[in-house]
């Protein structure tokens, strides 16, 4: 039996192991496509009901595509998001779980003291990049590696961290909060017995 790729209207060939098509697989690798929870399609962010600023729904519900987000609600009695005409109900797909690459939000420290805020998806590549010189921002600076967090979710987290953490790097007070959420990080790494 044919499969189509699991991109909710795209109609190229795909397999149960690998679902997507080559341009959304590349799509999904860069973070621009989300699975919905319910149908199992994949949809992109600007089609991502759930990424709008409806606290009590992105608290309530896992990642769905807009039609099933609204049959979610008429089944749950809320509110709907489409007014008017009950949306078509997409059949659910069947494929494998593909995992997405992780990506790191990470904090160096430059020899005066101060912070860096990044993200990568590869954090030992990025660590050299910037330890030879290939990054301006810490170009001569000496930059050590003190916190990093790894994401496997939705690509707006990510960002959503890096700018929190930026954030806080630019305030007197935030960077004290900073040396607070480093030193958390570090504390039980120096239980560990490297030499033994």
């Amino acid at each position: 039996m044919e499969q189509f790729c699991s991109r909710w209207g795209c109609d190229k060939s795909a397999t149960y192991d690998k679902p997507l098509c080559y341009q959304h697989w590349q799509e999904w690798e860069a973070w621009g496509l989300e699975e919905c929870s319910r149908c199992h399609y994949y949809f992109s962010d600007d089609e991502f009901i759930y990424y709008y600023d409806w606290d009590d729904i992105n608290d309530a519900y896992p990642p769905m595509c807009d039609v099933c987000l609204d049959l979610t609600l008429a089944e749950d009695g809320k509110d709907r998001v489409w007014k008017g005409k009950e949306p078509e109900r997409r059949p659910i797909i069947a494929h494998a779980d593909i995992k997405r690459p992780i990506r790191y939000v990470y904090i160096l420290k430059l020899y005066d003291g101060t912070f860096c805020i990044g993200q990568t998806n590869n954090l030992n590549i990025r660590f050299q990049e910037h330890k030879d010189g290939l990054q301006i921002q810490t170009k001569g600076k000496d930059p050590k590696i003190v916190y990093f967090e790894p994401f496997t979710g939705m690509r707006k987290s990510v960002d959503e961290r890096e700018m929190e953490l930026t954030i806080l790097n630019s305030s007197s007070k935030g960077r004290r909060e900073l040396r607070q959420i480093i030193e958390e990080f570090r504390a039980p790494l120096r239980l560990l017995d490297l030499y033994s």
